[in-house]
């Protein structure tokens, strides 16, 4: 069995493909398995896949047809081996010795999880951030959901190692979450987590941020959809469980991050109804208020002029735009 399986879902990523599975093959940690998932792919990332794989044979090949990137995901994980499991973003890559560092702080520390710094690149502008340093070295994984919800940490799948016997669990995949499925996925795995640990290092893998990127697109009918599900999927999950009463204030919190999403990515189609759930949200919560910052303006407007609202929010888009 080895240590870590590594789930790549690739969909017509073919001119970035190359430099992630680069990545991945040269890790100083060598006990690890390649799942790569072709989720259909209409361009040449079948023929890189097939190339890499016949170079290296712990690459193991999953053909499918496209299924989005969730049920991509989930392909990977029926296959995986691994005693833990880090999922990689086909256009992605990681630093060489991020699979060594992370898997040696999860034997450490006996964890579930663990999460690692990493930076966001923009090629675009050449321009790269790092991402939120986390407060604790050790929590429980509902503590760490805590810090996610309140925008101390991170949702993405691929931002922390963890533990392949966590899909145990009853873990859900709702195929048609094209966007937010991180969420979804990320809480239910930290809730059957009992021990999450924090890696403080440099940041071990780059995430990409294009302008034709799924999260940094102007939004689609589907994507906006996808927003507006996610927050009713995760108090969904937790409706049921002992905790939930004590969780209010978390499953507000991601509720008014999905509202701001959908107002700084221009829908405004829901814009008045969505304003007024995010003001009552802070009328019970106001110490929520520094999550929306300046949106907090536009859920005024919004919420009592429609006109002036959208006004506003075109001012505020061109603002960020020529910053």
């Amino acid at each position: 069995m080895p240590a870590v399986s590594i789930i790549i879902p690739v969909y017509n990523i073919g001119k970035y493909l190359e430099k992630c599975l680069d990545s991945v093959i040269a890790q100083t940690f060598p006990d690890i398995e390649i799942i790569v998932v072709n989720d259909g792919s209409t361009d040449n990332s079948p023929e890189i896949i097939a190339r890499y794989a016949d170079k290296d044979p712990r690459i193991v090949v999953i053909d499918k047809a496209n299924e989005g990137l969730a049920y991509a995901r989930k392909s990977g994980i029926e296959a995986a081996n691994g005693e833990y499991i880090q999922h990689l973003d086909g256009d992605d890559y990681l630093e060489l010795d991020a699979i060594e560092l992370v898997y040696r702080k999860a034997k450490e520390k006996d964890a579930d999880m663990v999460v690692f710094p990493f930076w966001f690149d923009y090629p675009d502008s050449g321009k790269s951030k790092r991402s939120i340093e986390i407060a604790c070295t050790s929590c429980t994984g509902l503590e760490y959901f805590s810090a996610i919800s309140f925008s101390k940490a991170h949702w993405a799948v691929w931002s922390y190692l963890h533990k392949r016997s966590l899909y145990a669990n009853s873990i859900t995949f709702r195929q048609e979450l094209s966007y937010g499925e991180d969420v979804f996925l990320t809480t239910q795995l930290s809730y059957y987590s009992s021990r999450v640990a924090v890696l403080k290092s440099r940041p071990l893998l780059h995430y990409i941020i294009r302008e034709n990127s799924i999260t940094n697109s102007r939004l689609s009918e589907k994507k906006a959809g996808n927003i507006l599900l996610y927050p009713s999927l995760v108090d969904n999950f937790l409706k049921n469980k002992p905790e939930y009463s004590s969780l209010q204030k978390e499953l507000s919190a991601i509720r008014i991050q999905a509202n701001n999403e959908l107002l700084s990515k221009r829908w405004f189609k829901d814009a008045h109804k969505l304003s007024k759930e995010s003001l009552a949200i802070l009328r019970q919560y106001p110490d929520l208020k520094p999550q929306v910052k300046s949106f907090y303006k536009l859920f005024t407007l919004y919420a009592h002029n429609r006109l002036l609202g959208r006004l506003y929010a075109q001012y505020y888009i061109f603002k960020k735009k020529i910053k």
